[in-house]
């Protein structure tokens, strides 16, 4: 999506700036799955 925003006319720039964003956000929600997941599994063990 953010490439075919620069074939759109986005600058450099704001390219690299929603890049990054997107990018922490992924690595935010990526850090909550996995610590629902342990949680989970944590959950199964005790049964």
């Amino acid at each position: 999506q953010i490439k075919k925003a620069k074939n759109a006319g986005m600058s450099e720039d704001d390219q690299k700036l929603w890049e990054s964003e997107v990018q922490e956000l992924t690595d935010k929600h990526i850090a909550l799955v996995d610590k629902a997941l342990e949680s989970k599994q944590e959950e199964i063990m005790q049964v």
